[in-house]
Order: C-alpha cells, then structure tokens, then sequence
C-alpha cells in the first residue's frame, strides 16, 4: 500500500492532492487515498514488518499534522480538500504518532508534530464536551464506516479520546513534557467516571453505543473501553463475552448485535457483516483482557475466512453471510485490514518495543494454546530474532538481540536478558 506520490486523485477520480514522494494507501480500487484512521492499522503493519517504509509513515503524520484545521481538529484525509473531519480518526492520528514513535524512536519528529499534539488535545478535544465531560458529535455519520448512531454521545469516540489521552501522555514523557503529561492524566478520571455511569448496561453485561436510541452494544465501543482502561475486568470480559454470544459469526465479527445503524450512509445488516479494521481492535481487547484463546480464534475465524474464501489477500469488508466485501468496486486487498500480522506478532510471538526505538524490547509470549513460535522483529538497531517452545510446565526461549531485553512467560518472574544470543529454559 505504499505507492508513489505526488498524487492527485483517487481511484474515483475525486480530488486527493498529496504533494509527497511516497503515500500510504488503504486500498487500490477503493479508498485510493491516504486515511489517518486506517494508518493506525496498516502503519502498525508496516512498522513490524517492513522497516523501508518509516520514511512514508513519517511523512503521512506530519502532512496531517501540517493540515490541522483552525479548531484543532486533525483531517481525516486529503480527500474533500483536507477539510473533512472524522470523529475518531482524531484519536487514530495520536495513535499513529504513538506508535510511530515507540518503534523508531524519532523524538525530533514528536518535538515537530508536539505543538499539533497539543492543539488538538488542549482546544478541539474539550470543545466537543457536554454538560456530563462526555463528548458529545455534532459531525453528523462521519467515523470509520460512516455510522448514522442513534445518539451523540457515543461510547466509542469517548474511549477513543481516552486512549488518545493516555498516548498523548506518553509522547509528553518521551519529551520531557511533564506538566502535559500531569494534566492529560488529570482528565482521565472525570471521564471515566461519567462513561460507566452512561454507557454500562447492567441488563446485558456490555457497554451501549449511545446515551440515546435504541440499545445497540457495538464490537467498536465495547473493545475500545477496554484498550482505553475505562472498562474494570470484570465488565470488559462480560462485555467481550456478549460479543461472543451475540456479534459471532463463521466468518469473523460483527460490528453490532442488531440492525438499528442501518441507513444512509452507511449501508445495511449491520449484525451481520465484520469490518477486519475494527476486529483488530476487538482482539486487542481480548488479549487485554486475558482472554488469549478467544483472540487467536478470532483471527483464525475472520482473517482464515479471508484467507479460505478470497484470492489470499485481505479484504475491506466481510459482507453478510461471509460473501464479498459490499460496493459496486469492492476491495479485495485493504490495508486497514491486515491487522492480525501485529497482533501476531505483539501477542503470539510477544516482543514489543519497552521503550521509544527499541532501546530495549518486552518479550511476553501469549500461547493462546499454541506450543511455539518464532518470528523476526525489525528494530533500528537490527533485527531480533526470537522464538519459544513449551513443554508441560518447561518452556524454552531463544533470543538473538542487538539490545538487551526483559523476557516474561506466563507464570513466570520477569528475566532481564542482555543484549547478544541466548537460550533460556524456565518453568519446572
């Protein structure tokens, strides 16, 4: 999804300028234009995989950052002129500096994007507050699938900016922003509190879409209140139980458990069809909440129906019953889409960066029932190649790391390992 710039126009012809040497698409015959929203999958994809494409990473988030709208607010797209405003690609613009960041441990461009970072935290953020501290969307049906909700203030946008929050607080600590990071953390709580009191509903064990309208309980609201800390254990896995039992399909995820979003613009048999984009999101919120087995099975269900039933690629959308992705031009290969290669690689395999350019890695397997793994994991100081095998109660661990480490495997003490090649045996 990385292609050549200086773009003009997407696949539909409509007017997308992007003055840069390279861009990052979404998908070739739909959304032929850089999104910020879809970047915090696809991004996250290529940070893990392929390390050539931090240069179009970088780019992508300062030309957001360079087109930030008099509000605040972060634009969605270059698309309608760079003036059109998604409510949660928002938070997916901080989630991509975020994570851009963590892996390569470019502080100078968090120092160039920081002054962006705090406009949209500090002014747009606030202004979208109501009377309770909740958000409130006066944008109209403009988010990730273009959502005509039943009500304005959505479970959903208020995790988002949550979790925008907390990653928000991280890049100030990288920086040194202390009083940033204080006062980010500071407006947490209040949020927290309003959000169980208006969104929990005690009758089904989940969280509700809106405030108002018919009760929907979304796959988007429920996981993200979860990757937000907003949901306590108990209820994030009563809530990820209830998408079990009620948004479960054989080919994956639905974003809902009812038909009540359905519209215009958005389209129809909301129960019944899954968007991979925010199914990645949902097994993060499983792995986060424990629930390791569901979460590999998840990626087995949704993205081995893509795999079973499609040209081997990973498409935009699931339609119902499991049949082709829904348009008169559907995507058969979707960057938002690729989502289970960092989750497997975060949680199955484990390594993650324990600080900002992997001056030193987490390895922290999740088995999810399977009895090894091994991968190879991209850092700028080159690559760490890891792998683990258990037998009962033994696991063995294989390590080769430009930078030292700490290795954690479930159960387990945590084990500080120096740089260089290693070979470890834990457990009984």
């Amino acid at each position: 999804m990385v292609a050549p710039g200086l773009l003009s126009a997407d696949a539909a012809g409509t007017p997308c300028p992007v003055a840069l040497p390279q861009v990052l698409l979404d998908g070739v015959v739909r959304d032929r234009c850089p999104y910020a929203g879809d970047q915090a999958v696809t991004g996250r994809t290529l940070l893990e995989s392929t390390p050539s494409a931090d240069g179009v990473l970088r780019d992508m988030i300062l030309w957001y950052a360079s087109h930030q709208l008099p509000d605040g607010a972060i634009p969605a797209s270059p698309d309608s002129g760079g003036t059109q405003v998604f409510f949660d690609y928002n938070a997916f613009w901080v989630q991509d500096l975020h994570d851009y960041v963590l892996y390569t441990g470019d502080l100078a461009l968090a120092r160039e994007a920081w002054p962006v970072l705090v406009r949209l935290l500090d002014d747009w953020y606030p202004a979208q507050a109501g009377a309770s501290g909740l958000l409130v969307n006066t944008l109209g049906p403009f988010d990730y699938g273009y959502i005509p909700r039943a009500g304005t203030t959505v479970a959903y946008y208020n995790a988002g900016y949550v979790l925008a929050l907390r990653q928000g607080v991280d890049v100030a600590r990288w920086l040194g922003q202390g009083a940033a990071a204080v006062a980010w953390t500071a407006r947490i709580a209040p949020v927290a509190a309003a959000f169980q009191n208006a969104f929990w509903d005690p009758r089904a064990g989940a969280y509700l879409d809106a405030t108002s309208g018919p009760p929907v309980h979304p796959e988007d609201g429920n996981a993200f209140a979860i990757l937000a800390g907003l949901a306590p254990l108990r209820r994030g896995r009563s809530a990820l139980d209830y998408l079990t039992y009620h948004d479960s399909q054989p080919y994956g995820a639905t974003i809902a458990d009812n038909e009540t979003w359905d519209g215009y613009p958005w389209g129809f048999q909301a129960s019944r069809r899954s968007y991979p984009f925010m199914a990645y999101f949902e097994v993060l919120a499983r792995y986060a909440a424990g629930f390791d087995i569901s979460a590999l099975e998840l990626i087995r269900r949704e993205w081995g129906w893509m795999l079973e039933h499609g040209p081997g690629t990973m498409w935009e959308t699931i339609g119902a019953g499991g049949s082709a992705p829904v348009g008169p031009n559907p995507s058969w290969d979707h960057g938002w889409s690729s989502g289970a290669a960092p989750a497997l690689t975060d949680y199955v395999l484990g390594v993650t960066p324990a600080s900002p350019g992997f001056g030193a890695y987490l390895a922290q397997p999740h088995p999810s029932g399977l009895f090894w793994a091994h991968g190879v994991v991209p850092t700028p100081h080159g690559p760490i190649s890891f792998g683990w095998s258990r037998d009962g109660r033994q696991w063995t661990v294989r390590v080769s790391s430009p930078v030292p480490g700490t290795v954690v495997v479930p159960g387990g003490a945590p084990i500080p390992v120096a740089a260089g090649t290693h070979t470890l045996k834990v457990g009984a």
